[in-house]
């Protein structure tokens, strides 16, 4: 128990290092708005997909395949908590952040937050079952959160098709279901760039602390609101549901730490996209992420000590 928790500090620290190497690079104008747009589109095409395709780079096993078809399922699962409490408390607000305020309490940082978390605590096994909250987040977002944020009833299935992630998977898949391997060269290759994915992520939410002003954030109530429901009262509803239904610690460790980390980016893209608030979105995304160093640590304990 000792040990987890020490490695779960550890490596959020070190991750909060290099988010703090990432703030003075943008202080400092050695990368600038553009260059962390073009560091984020980098992360979210190329890295985030190398390291899903490497988590598939495994001979088929039959007890795997079991266990990440229940990894969808309770991924599934694990958005329901979230969604019902966003729709409770904005679902009908008259507020003009209502619809981003429900973003940012659905979807979680998974590719930068959580995914270097699962490579540090459970190897590629835990990207290999985190891919399912990842995908499964992704397919949300573009249905029920397109909707939402648009009004509109059409769902893209394009975005969700052709989206990075599901084509990593996807692509995952084959790997893992066929007899056939990437050449090593071509692995190498493909390893070599996933192992971007932590330093790359966490320069990127540096550059993005930076540019949020995260002290003028700070005096904001309604920051303080949402952060306790995204990074403690959601991420605990979604414990006990996962637990209750009998989740094995291996599965529930692998979704539950993306339910736990921060907002995701992808609330303040697709309000942008939308035309709604994406500065809220931006201050509520810095903010959980400044808060998470110590939410997270807590919340991975209290799962430790329950499963």
């Amino acid at each position: 128990m000792l040990d987890s928790a020490q490695t779960i500090v550890t490596q959020i620290f070190i991750m909060f290092l290099l988010m703090l190497v990432g703030h003075l690079l943008y202080r400092r104008r050695i990368i600038d708005s553009q260059g962390s747009q073009q560091l984020s589109s980098l992360l979210l095409n190329i890295v985030t997909p190398a390291v899903l395709i490497t988590s598939f780079q495994r001979p088929f096993d039959p007890g795997e395949a079991k266990m990440l078809a229940t990894a969808f399922f309770f991924a599934l699962l694990s958005y329901v908590p979230a969604i019902l409490l966003a729709r409770l408390l904005y679902g009908r607000s008259p507020a003009p952040y209502a619809k981003d305020a429900q973003m940012c309490l659905i979807f979680s940082n998974n590719g930068f937050m959580a995914l270097p978390l699962l490579e540090a605590l459970l190897g590629s096994t835990g990207v290999f079952l985190g891919s399912a909250g990842i995908v499964t987040g992704t397919v949300i977002a573009w249905t029920y959160g397109a909707r939402m944020l648009s009004g509109e009833s059409r769902v893209n299935f394009k975005k969700i098709l052709l989206n990075p992630g599901t084509l990593a998977l996807i692509g995952g898949l084959l790997l893992f279901c066929s007899p056939w391997k990437l050449p090593m060269p071509v692995f190498r290759a493909v390893e070599y760039l996933g192992s971007l994915n932590t330093p790359l992520a966490m320069l990127v939410l540096g550059i993005y602390l930076s540019q949020s002003h995260v002290l003028a954030c700070l005096k904001d109530k309604t920051v303080y609101l949402l952060s306790v429901l995204k990074l403690a009262v959601i991420p605990l509803l979604a414990m006990a549901l996962l637990y209750l239904l009998g989740a094995s610690e291996l599965v529930a460790t692998a979704l539950l730490i993306g339910t736990a980390a921060p907002s995701g980016v992808i609330s303040a893209m697709m309000a942008q996209m939308f035309g709604t608030d994406h500065f809220f979105s931006t201050r509520i995304i810095a903010v959980t992420t400044l808060f998470s160093a110590v939410t997270m640590p807590l919340f991975l304990l209290v799962l430790q000590l329950l499963w």
